[in-house]
């Protein structure tokens, strides 16, 4: 088998589906998302709402992200994919609505929920169809896919600036409602892929008996542990450097910029040379790096050393959830990729609420020092456990050829 992944110049194969609907409705929803998170501390001035009321909007959020990737990604995986996009592009619509006419808090818990449940419903029926639609060129179009997806989120903090200095937080939650409305024609466009059901309804039964997946689980995890940390710190860590609002909205766009530009590339990459070698490769490099987090002086030196980590996770994104496609069949790819959504979910939260308490009381040297420690302990495990009993370069037993390759 060549080790070569083959070129392609279409989305997918010409006679399945398209896969433009999924990379706008998740670019709008990642961007929706990255408005909410950017105007939390808007929201506390303007409404009075305390640091615990904000933090439980921000928890019902994870958590219905979290109860959804688990109760409806095997929907997906019964060829329901393109409803649950549809479904969940109306549910971000209600939810934004809620946060925009909201007064009381109970309304932006409420929305925040409706908006994370969203999340969780559209995110596993995307990745199910660009996984299955042309597994070969699985890697670039899981790389699209994660560019779409994070350049969102690059552009969201921008989004919401702009509109929330034009007419406040509230012109900002209606005019994201209007924009997922106007996509609403897009997601009727997404049709079902032909790959394998999962006509037997198993769902999520006996997948966390599939060693190679829970190997795929806790690289997710050493990923999520940053990502946890990096959102309940870094602002903190800038502010108290000096950074100002503009700089900070900069920093960030700068900050994840390479992501969503590199990521078809690593996804390419990962495909050709293996995606278990590629994300460990990547991730190993990125918990050297964070450890100077704490280290180096100055607001710039913080970001150019940021930017330098997104690098590393631009071209190593795509090969996570690659791994978590290597190691089941077509007809449970929805299913694994919404537990690996859970996953990502509860590591994100737990690793905010450690780091940020870590924070609070040691600093930020202690944070990044102990949030790499952590990163380094759960990815061994993760090779360990993903690695090939029979250590061949490629794996037997897994169904076709462009998923295969991963376990090399």
């Amino acid at each position: 088998m060549s080790s070569t992944a083959p070129e392609a110049s279409t989305p997918g194969p010409p006679d399945g589906p398209s896969l433009t609907p999924y990379f706008f409705i998740l670019f709008g929803m990642s961007a929706g998302l990255a408005c909410i998170i950017v105007l939390l501390a808007e929201l506390r001035d303007e409404l009075g709402f305390s640091e615990m009321d904000i933090g439980l909007a921000i928890g019902s959020g994870f958590a219905a992200a979290f109860v959804a990737s688990l109760l409806m990604a095997p929907h997906a995986d019964r060829g329901r994919a393109p409803t649950m996009l549809r479904a969940g592009l109306l549910l971000g619509v209600l939810g934004m609505v809620l946060l925009a006419v909201g007064q009381e808090l109970w309304h932006y818990v409420l929305g925040r929920a409706v908006f994370g449940f969203a999340l969780g419903t559209a995110g596993p029926a995307a990745r199910r169809t660009v996984i299955v639609a042309d597994p070969a060129n699985l890697g670039r179009n899981m790389g699209r896919l994660g560019a779409w997806d994070v350049g969102g989120f690059v552009a969201g903090p921008m989004i919401a600036a702009g509109l929330n200095l034009l007419g406040g937080f509230r012109l900002t939650f209606w005019t994201m409602a209007v924009a997922f409305a106007l996509l609403v024609p897009t997601a009727f466009r997404a049709r079902s892929d032909t790959a394998a059901r999962d006509v037997e309804g198993r769902g999520l039964k006996g997948l966390m008996r599939i060693r190679r997946l829970n190997g795929a689980f806790f690289v997710v995890a050493a990923y999520f542990v940053f990502i946890g940390a990096f959102e309940s710190v870094w602002i903190l860590e800038m502010d108290s450097r000096g950074a100002s609002n503009i700089v900070l909205a900069i920093g960030i766009t700068m900050a994840a910029l390479p992501i969503p530009l590199l990521s078809p590339l690593g996804g390419s990459l990962a495909q050709r040379y293996g995606a278990r070698r590629w994300v460990i490769g990547s991730l190993g490099s990125i918990t050297l790096m964070i450890t100077f987090y704490g280290i180096v002086p100055g607001v710039a030196a913080l970001v150019a050393l940021t930017m330098a980590t997104s690098v590393l996770e631009g071209f190593g994104f795509p090969a996570a959830p690659m791994l978590v496609a290597a190691a089941v069949p077509e007809d449970r790819q929805a299913s694994a990729q919404g537990l690996m959504g859970a996953v990502e979910v509860a590591t994100g939260a737990v690793a905010a609420i450690a780091a940020a308490w870590v924070y609070a009381s040691y600093g930020d040297t202690t944070t990044w020092a102990a949030t790499a420690a952590v990163m380094a302990i759960l990815l061994v495990i993760g090779a360990i456990l993903t690695r090939p009993e029979d250590r061949q370069l490629v794996r037997p037993g897994i169904p076709t050829d462009p998923t295969r390759r991963p376990f090399r």
